[in-house]
C-alpha cells in the first residue's frame, strides 16, 4: 500500500514530502532532522531502503524537488538553478519548523548539498555526500550526447526516461542491479518532463565545486562505489584529503548507484558516522 505523500507551500511552488518519526515519544530530546535531497529526475521513493532504520532514531524528511514527482513542475524557460533548489529545501524546513538538518544528497542532491553547506552552514549540523561528483568527468559530458549534437537534443529526441536506458550504465552498476530495478529507474525517472530534465541536467554539469571545497568546515561523509563513472576514485580521495572533517567510504566491487543496491550497508556507515 502506497501512504499519501504531503504538501507544503514553499514560495511559489507546492512541494511533495514525507515525514517519518518513529523515535521513542518518551524521549527527553527532540529528535534531530535527517534531510535526503534525491539526485537528477528521481524522486523520494529513491530513499526507501534508508527510511525503516534511520526512522527509530531519527525524523527523516524526504521531499521531491522542483519538477519531480508531485512538486510544482515549472514551466519551459523558467530559471532553474542551484540557489533556487537549495531555497526549496530550506525553505520546507522553516515552514515545517525545522532549525537543522543532517543533509543527504545523491548524486546532484549531494551537490546541492555542498552548496547548501557552503552558503548556508548554520542550517546543517553535517553533510553525507552519496555517489557525489565533485565535478563531473569531461568523458562523460560527451557520452551523454549519445550520438546527438548536445545532451538537450538527445532528451528531446528519446525523452528523459528514453536517454536514461541510454545512459543507464553512468547512473547504476549493470552488472549489481537486478533488472526491475533498471526497468524500475527508467520508468521512475522518464515521469520528469523533458525541459526539467534539460534544465537540471545544466545545473549539474556547470557546476565544479572543488575550488571551494576547502571553505566547508562541517563533520562530511562520502559513500560511493569504487568503480562509480562519475564520482571516480581518484577525485574522491583527492577532494577528501582537503577536507579535515570527512570521512570516505568506498565500497569495493560495487559502481555507481550504492543508494539503491545496498542501502542497509550505507545506513550503517551513517548511523556510524552520525553517532
Amino acid at each position: 500500500m502506497t501512504i499519501p505523500l504531503q504538501t507544503m507551500r514553499v514560495g511559489t511552488i507546492d512541494i511533495e514530502y514525507d515525514i517519518a518519526d518513529y523515535t521513542d515519544p518518551w524521549a527527553d530530546a527532540e529528535p534531530q532532522t535527517i534531510l535526503f535531497h534525491h539526485g537528477y529526475c528521481r524522486n523520494l521513493d529513491f530513499w526507501r531502503g534508508w527510511v525503516p532504520e534511520l526512522a527509530r532514531h531519527y525524523r527523516v524528511l524526504r521531499f521531491n524537488s522542483r519538477g519531480c514527482g508531485g512538486t510544482t513542475v515549472p514551466p519551459a524557460g523558467a530559471p532553474y538553478n542551484v540557489d533556487q533548489l537549495v531555497g526549496d529545501a530550506l525553505g520546507l524546513m522553516d515552514k515545517l519548523g525545522i532549525e537543522r538538518a543532517h543533509w543527504v544528497g545523491e548524486s546532484s542532491g549531494g551537490i546541492l548539498g555542498l552548496v547548501a553547506a557552503l552558503t548556508h552552514p548554520e542550517r546543517l549540523h553535517s553533510l553525507v555526500l552519496v555517489n557525489t561528483p565533485f565535478k563531473l568527468p569531461g568523458a562523460v559530458m560527451e557520452t551523454y550526447n549519445v550520438g546527438e549534437v548536445d545532451h538537450a537534443t538527445a532528451i528531446e529526441k528519446l525523452g528523459v526516461g528514453g536517454w536514461c536506458r541510454k545512459t543507464l550504465a553512468y547512473r547504476l552498476d549493470l552488472a549489481k542491479a537486478p533488472i526491475a530495478m533498471q526497468e524500475w529507474v527508467i520508468r521512475e525517472m522518464g515521469k520528469v518532463a523533458n525541459h526539467v530534465g534539460i534544465a537540471h541536467h545544466l545545473m549539474a554539469a556547470g557546476g565544479d565545486m572543488t575550488k571551494r571545497i576547502t571553505e566547508i568546515k562541517m563533520p562530511m561523509l562520502i559513500l560511493v562505489g569504487e568503480n562509480s563513472p562519475l564520482a571516480k576514485k581518484e577525485q574522491m580521495n583527492e577532494m577528501t584529503a582537503l577536507l579535515p572533517n570527512a570521512k570516505l567510504i568506498m565500497f569495493e566491487g560495487y559502481g555507481h548507484g550504492i543508494n539503491l543496491l545496498i542501502p542497509d550497508r550505507c545506513v550503517a556507515e551513517m548511523q556510524k558516522f552520525l553517532s
